[in-house]
């Protein structure tokens, strides 16, 4: 199921182009060795319906060597957009991440094209990003922030 989300050209229109399934086979091989891995790495969790149990999508933290921030992300099935399930999904992950891991800040990137994610993260309290380095932005993506409690 994870694997299938990398093939669909409607999810991955706004993320990247969608791979084979050759190619999201190995992806979804790399998250389960990193999530075997101790921090700093990026863990992908699934998300599943709270009342019938489904798949409805992953998320992740992405956290670098060094400093006490990390990238989240989450791509949901189709069927699972609107009903919710990004809003707790990535709220209890962001709130995971900054009270259970300590974490000072959470940061989203997302292309700007994405409004969804936009209000999505902004009615989770993110708040667009006043700095990126300058050799990391890229103005075709939004950056949203997430500082710890």
């Amino acid at each position: 199921m994870t694997a299938a989300l990398y093939q669909d050209s409607k999810i991955m229109r706004l993320i990247g182009n969608p791979l084979s399934e050759a190619k999201s086979s190995a992806v979804v091989s790399q998250f389960l060795k990193n999530n075997q891995k101790p921090w700093p790495v990026q863990k992908v969790w699934a998300i599943t319906s709270a009342d019938s149990n489904t798949f409805c999508g992953i998320q992740m933290l992405r956290k670098e060597a060094g400093i006490n921030e990390a990238e989240i992300g989450i791509i949901l099935r189709r069927e699972a957009n609107g009903r919710g399930v990004a809003v707790e999904a990535m709220g209890a992950l962001a709130h995971f991440g900054l009270s259970t891991l300590g974490l000072t800040a959470i940061t989203a990137t997302f292309d700007k094209k994405h409004l969804a994610t936009k209000r999505l993260v902004t009615k989770l309290g993110f708040e667009e990003s006043t700095f990126v380095e300058p050799k990391k932005a890229d103005s075709r993506f939004f950056y949203y922030h997430l500082k710890g409690y």
